[in-house]
């Protein structure tokens, strides 16, 4: 990633957030926005903390199952470098947690970096495939507003759609004979070494993939990520209970689902601006006034972020990475894809 469109994404991003928290904004109670704090119960944030670690736990052994139980890669390094990844990827634009993870993963392991980043990929459209399941049961059983349903099936078409594609990439890979009927170009003669280095860097993520071709080890990371996505239901909603309302367990359904479809929509740090929304629309089906969904949105978020901050920060403290190796390796990663 060159520091062009590093720019050009951080560009996009603070346009977008700042769309959205006009959205936000407009019409806001500022006043209810605040009574919303006051009548939080923060004692349930005692069951919040563990579980929601335990979640980010369990996504840990999801990535060695998608790697097909590498001995490489342990469960404990697994969860930190998921943690960190997803810490950075709250800080900073275009997905730099997930190349970050990639390469400080396969450095430190010593396995294909591209692999790493195809098994990240990998993961991802597993998440939305998790997440496309706990919107259509909330769709099927709770609510069928034709917004939400078209919702569903453009959430259905992009990652099912997304997972046929790589599955058939990987299944029929021509990836050596494609770049050697390249290679063969009179005009391209001169950029052989060039076109046989991309087509080895584009076997090498196809790799990552390889979960796909072992029934078991497919159906434990999408078994593993189910669960870690239920966990996060069900803390959502012990995090409603906490304002003192019960709208019913569907609440929760509609709220992550939403919230994890806003991740995909380019923004500034942390999301700013569509998580906020999606939480509002989320809870406007419930004719939960704006300015309540906020607060909510708030502290669900904050606390997240406290959560996977302090644990980057333990694993700073416990390893020999810092910020300014994590920096360094982002760099030396934009400047291995310029």
């Amino acid at each position: 990633m060159t520091k062009l469109k590093q720019h050009k994404s951080k560009i996009l991003g603070l346009i977008v957030s700042s769309l959205f928290i006009g959205l936000i904004i407009w019409n806001l109670d500022f006043k209810q926005l605040i009574d919303t704090f006051k009548v939080f119960n923060y004692k349930v944030l005692l069951a919040f903390i563990p579980l929601y670690t335990l979640g980010l736990y369990i996504r840990g052994f999801r990535w060695k199952y998608l790697l097909c139980g590498s001995s490489k890669l342990t469960v404990k390094e697994a969860f930190f470098s998921f943690t960190t990844g997803n810490t950075i990827n709250s800080y900073l634009p275009a997905r730099a947690g997930d190349f970050w993870r990639a390469y400080h993963v396969g450095k430190k392991l010593d396995e294909s970096k591209m692999k790493m980043l195809g098994s990240i990929i990998l993961e991802r459209i597993i998440d939305g495939i998790s997440v496309l399941l706990i919107l259509t049961f909330a769709v099927l059983a709770y609510f069928k507003h034709k917004w939400v349903i078209n919702l569903t099936y453009i959430s259905a078409a992009l990652f099912i759609g997304s997972l046929i594609f790589f599955f058939a990439i990987f299944k029929y890979n021509k990836t050596d004979w494609f770049f050697e009927k390249i290679a063969q170009i009179p005009m391209l003669y001169n950029f052989k070494n060039l076109i046989y280095k991309i087509s080895g860097m584009i076997n090498k993520f196809i790799e990552g993939f390889q979960s796909l071709n072992n029934p078991k080890c497919f159906f434990m990371a999408f078994l593993t990520s189910c669960i870690a996505w239920g966990i996060e239901c069900i803390l959502t909603y012990i995090l409603i209970l906490g304002f003192g309302n019960d709208y019913g367990f569907s609440i929760s359904l509609f709220i992550i689902s939403f919230i994890a479809l806003s991740t995909i929509i380019p923004s500034s740090s942390v999301f700013v601006g569509p998580y906020q929304y999606a939480y509002i629309l989320a809870l406007g089906i419930y004719h939960i006034p704006k300015a309540n969904a906020l607060g909510i949105a708030f502290i669900h978020q904050i606390t997240i972020m406290i959560i996977i901050t302090t644990i980057s920060i333990i694993y700073f403290l416990f390893t020999d990475t810092n910020w300014k190796n994590i920096k360094k390796e982002i760099e030396d990663n934009n400047a291995s894809d310029a």
